[in-house]
């Protein structure tokens, strides 16, 4: 009899603490994860892509292009071996809505023009309403027909 409450009493304490535990380890979880929205879960499949142009490779990384924020910005990596890197990139790149309307970068901010390795940031003014898909088309200086990197919203 005194065993049969010993091991009653054991199963409570080991029942109660995985009771304990499971609902701790669910609060800290779910406190530290962020409410995903359709906005907040769009910018997770916004990866980055590349663009190669003879010898010239662009990587292109969308950034916050919510409603809420004043520009939609891309993280822009240029490289290249051989020449240098002297493109206008506000002048060269234009973003494209999926009714075909473009739309012209306002400002670059980053490496100026030259060298083998420019970063910087691409500014566009936010399009509304939110299309479908978006497309930054780049005028290349080969003739390369494939000259756009397409991302669904």
């Amino acid at each position: 009899m005194k065993n049969q409450k010993v091991i009653i009493i054991g199963l409570a304490i080991v029942i109660i603490g995985a009771a304990f535990y499971y609902v701790i380890f669910n609060r800290t979880n779910s406190s530290s994860t962020q409410p995903v929205g359709p906005e907040q879960s769009e910018q997770s499949t916004l990866s980055t892509q590349t663009l190669t142009d003879g010898t010239v490779t662009y990587k292109v990384t969308p950034k916050n292009l919510t409603s809420s924020v004043s520009t939609w910005d891309f993280d822009i990596s240029l490289d290249t071996h051989t020449g240098s890197l002297d493109q206008d990139l506000v002048e060269i790149v234009h973003l494209v809505d999926d009714k075909g309307n473009e739309y012209k970068a306002t400002t670059w901010e980053g490496a100026p023009a030259g060298g083998h390795h420019r970063e910087g940031i691409l500014r566009f003014s936010p399009v509304t309403p939110r299309p479908d898909f978006f497309e930054l088309k780049i005028q290349t200086t080969s003739s390369t027909e494939n000259n756009s990197l397409r991302w669904n919203i």
